[in-house]
C-alpha cells in the first residue's frame, strides 16, 4: 500500500474542488441504453448446438454399430457407401469446433 505525502494530499484536494460538477440529467441513462448495441439472439445458436450434439450422436451410433452389431462377413457396396459418408460426416464433425474456435482469434 503506497503512503500519500503532503503532495499527494493536496493535490486531490484541489482536484476536488476545482473538478466540474455535472448537472443531473434525467435522459442521461435513457440516451445512453439507446446507444447501446442490440441483444444478440441466441436462438440460432442453440438450434446449432442441438443439431451437432444430434449428429454427434448419430455418428457414435453408428460407429458402435458398425463394428460390434453389422455382419463383417460380406461387404457390399452400399456397406463402402456408408462407411464413407460415415467418415467424411465424422471428421467433419471432429473438425468443425476446431475450425471455430480458430477463426475466433
Amino acid at each position: 500500500m503506497s503512503k500519500r505525502d503532503k503532495k499527494d494530499i493536496e493535490l486531490s484536494e484541489l482536484l476536488k474542488k476545482e473538478s466540474f460538477d455535472a448537472a443531473p440529467n434525467q435522459w442521461f441513462t435513457h440516451r445512453v441504453l439507446h446507444k447501446l448495441p442490440m441483444k444478440k439472439n441466441n436462438s440460432a445458436l442453440h438450434m446449432a448446438w442441438f443439431f451437432y450434439i444430434a449428429a454427434a450422436l448419430l455418428c457414435i451410433g453408428y460407429w458402435i454399430w458398425l463394428f460390434f452389431f453389422n455382419d463383417n462377413t460380406v461387404i457390399t457396396v452400399r456397406d463402402i457407401l456408408y462407411f464413407a459418408i460415415a467418415g467424411i460426416v465424422t471428421l467433419l464433425l471432429t473438425f468443425s469446433p476446431l475450425v471455430a474456435m480458430f477463426s475466433r482469434e
